[in-house]
């Protein structure tokens, strides 16, 4: 629009301009070299105008000829760009959609084409990854160490390679340098600190934790939760060399991460050594009101050593009153009616728990005690049939055979590292291997009264019977010394206090 009223107030100017001159025709005369002419004024001007524009024509064509070269260079070096950036544009489709050959063979043609060399290589890297040449990519990462411009790349590029074939020295080596030299850089605090626990370098992995807490790398409750179970193996790790340092650092953990039942277990095993009962108490109970465990009551009930049994059964009461409503509370504190023979006291306490489903092993055992000390055997026996075939509990699988809590491998507690410190999470690694099974199980549990007269059971008798790997020393020794009589007492959970835990 605005074109068209230039137009037109144009061609309006140049009709008044021409009117005007035919209306004051006048006159031109010139005298050059003894040449003389005389003409009108328009005449005059419209030649004049002529004039100037074939000049500016000719001056034009006079430049183009004397800058044709350097276009020609300018044109040649915009279509070899053009023809890079769309080869550099292939190969990283190629790239990114696994054609390897292809991705190769168009970085090479960008490498040729454009003039960028470190652009070039990185393409040629992410190239021969792509083709699965593990070994040129390699190469093309460490020829980029070289430019201040592509060292971190390449850091980050040798630390994903070697991840991928295992290398872990190098991933530490390549994923410290880039978390060094660049204090944003996520992927060098995720890819370090996962090759330091995958490498059990627990101090190492404790300065990178707290720098990266420290960059905001990692929220702070996750760090905390890192750093308790690190703390925790730490202290597992020296509790025979340097006692008193393993207390120390299990404190620390269960100040990280107060729920944390493997911290909490520990410190209350060696603060009281270090004569710190009531601190020792004070983080077993923080740790039941946030997250029972039963190995938090075994280590509660075993503070004092000196205590008589009806002390510990009220202590660990007390222990129960911190989280009431929790099952592992009433699990407890039916085991303890149990153990005091208080049928009251146990069915008030099971009855919420009886109408779980499905029932677990260890509340069916509780439920044929309790059933065997009302007189009920009948009872007794269906609950140790249910028993048998009943599901173990994850928690309890965490104290092995021979009483001891959280008696992890190494693998387990890195593992336990992401599970807690990402997702609050506690694994039960005897449970998923199923051991606790093949620990707790005699060699037979009768379902029946044994027979006095037979010694074991004909091939053709009658009743269920599990056959179970042979027993641990500690079980068999408790098995011998029960009489006949009582009927079995152990299941294939453990229920809780006995009286075997006394004193």
């Amino acid at each position: 629009m605005i074109r068209l009223i230039l137009t037109v107030a144009l061609c309006v100017i140049t009709a008044i301009l021409a009117v005007w001159l035919t209306l004051n025709p006048g006159t031109a005369s010139f005298e050059f070299l003894g040449w003389q002419a005389e003409t009108s004024f328009a005449l005059f001007m419209g030649v004049l105008i002529v004039a100037a524009f074939l000049l500016t024509v000719l001056w034009w064509l006079i430049a183009k000829m004397w800058g044709a070269p350097d276009a020609w260079r300018k044109l040649r070096r915009r279509r070899r760009r053009e023809q890079g950036v769309d080869a550099l544009e292939r190969a990283l489709i190629a790239a990114a959609a696994g054609e390897g050959e292809l991705a190769v063979r168009q970085a090479a043609r960008a490498d040729a084409l454009l003039e960028r060399p470190a652009l070039s290589r990185l393409l040629a890297a992410r190239a021969a990854e792509a083709a699965g040449n593990l070994l040129a990519a390699r190469g093309h990462y460490e020829a980029l160490l070289e430019d201040p411009k592509t060292r971190l790349v390449a850091h980050r590029g040798l630390s994903v390679l070697a991840e991928t074939q295992g290398e872990t020295g190098n991933v530490i080596t390549h994923a410290g340098k880039a978390f060094a030299e660049a204090r944003t850089a996520r992927w060098a605090f995720d890819s370090l600190f996962n090759a330091q626990i995958a490498a059990a370098r627990w101090d190492e992995a404790l300065e990178t934790l707290s720098e990266g807490e420290k960059r905001r790398h990692i929220a702070p409750d996750s760090a905390a939760r890192r750093r308790a179970v690190i703390l925790t193996v730490k202290a597992r790790q020296m509790r025979q060399s340097d006692a008193e340092k393993a207390a120390e650092l299990a404190e620390k953990a269960a100040q990280a991460s107060p729920g944390f039942a493997p911290a909490a277990v520990l410190a209350g095993d060696l603060l009281p050594a270090r004569r710190r009962h009531r601190k020792a108490a004070d983080i077993l109970e923080t740790a039941w009101r946030l997250r029972p465990h039963p190995a938090i009551a075994r280590t509660y009930g075993e503070l004092r050593k000196s205590d008589t049994a009806t002390k510990k059964a009220a202590r660990l009461r007390a222990l129960a009153e911190f989280n009431p409503d929790n099952r592992e509370s009433r699990l407890l504190l039916t085991g303890i009616a149990l153990q005091q023979r208080n049928v009251e006291a146990a069915r008030s306490a099971i009855t919420p728990l009886l109408a779980e489903t499905p029932l677990s092993a260890r509340v069916c055992t509780l439920a044929a005690r309790l059933s065997r000390l009302e007189g009920d055997e009948d009872a007794a026996q269906r609950y140790l049939a249910r028993a048998a075939h009943a599901p173990g509990e994850a928690d309890w699988s965490d104290i092995d055979g021979n009483g001891e809590a959280f008696n992890f491998a190494e693998s387990d507690w890195q593992r336990l590292v992401y599970a807690w410190g990402d997702e609050q999470r506690l694994i039960h690694p005897r449970h998923e291997r199923f051991e606790m099974i093949a620990e707790a199980l005699p060699d037979r549990i009768l379902l029946e009264a044994p027979k006095p007269a037979a010694k074991e059971p004909p091939a053709a008798e009658e009743g269920p019977v599990i056959i179970a790997p042979a027993p641990l020393p500690d079980r068999e020794r408790r098995k011998r010394e029960e009489t006949p009589a009582a009927g079995p007492r152990f299941a294939p959970d453990d229920p809780g206090v006995d009286e075997d835990d006394k004193g």
